[in-house]
């Protein structure tokens, strides 16, 4: 599993982002599932979803995603630009960012 913080890059549509939340199994409504991750991908639901600041040089407009694990990968030593940014993280140490103390509680093991 990935953790609140960690810089991911979305293997398919190539943006990035930074991790700010995550479900052990998707917590969206059914109808959101269907149209976003299609009909045939049910088996996403079922796994880790996580929600995601998307960096906004690789999106126009800033962005929050919800993301199955099999579509992410872990980015390294990669800092991202996203106006909610500071709103979650103190700061980026070089690795990953790190959360903001209300954030910290929400994922007090990431």
């Amino acid at each position: 599993m990935f953790r609140v913080g960690q810089v991911i890059v979305h293997k398919k549509w190539k943006y990035r982002g930074v991790i700010v939340g995550w479900d052990e199994v998707a917590k969206a409504p059914p109808e959101w599932l269907d149209e976003m991750h299609g009909k045939n991908n049910k088996e996403w639901r079922n796994m880790p979803n996580y929600s995601i600041l998307v960096d906004t040089r690789d999106r126009l407009s800033p962005q929050l995603t919800y993301v199955p694990q099999v579509n992410i990968d872990l980015v390294k030593n990669t800092k991202i630009m996203h106006p909610l940014l500071d709103d979650h993280f103190e700061g980026f140490d070089g690795a990953q960012y790190i959360p903001r103390p209300w954030l910290k509680s929400l994922y007090p093991q990431d």
